[in-house]
């Protein structure tokens, strides 16, 4: 449990590093839209990528819905629960 939540740690540090890395590249290359095609390219592609990133992060951050969360009884049900079952009447003495 303990390395399942360092590597989801090191997952999210990886994608505000990506995210932040992509930002950047994309308003560096903002002002160079005339320049080239290039340019155009590499500004399209590194706004695609900040989005990708994004979506990523924000699936990081999502409760993991594989584990069972557990359901309790109230006392008053759990004791009506005991009581209707002969042998647990046994168990209990």
């Amino acid at each position: 449990m303990q390395d399942e939540k360092m590597d989801l740690e090191a997952k999210k540090e990886i994608a505000k590093i990506a995210m932040t890395t992509s930002l950047g590249a994309t308003v560096f290359t903002a002002p160079f839209l005339k320049g080239s095609k290039t340019m155009k390219n590499i500004h399209t592609g590194a706004g695609v990528l900040f989005v990708g990133f994004s979506l990523w992060h924000h699936f990081l951050y999502q409760p993991d819905k594989r584990k069972k969360k557990k359901v309790s009884l109230p006392s008053s049900s759990r004791q009506a629960l005991l009581t209707d079952v002969p042998y647990l009447e046994e168990i209990k003495s």
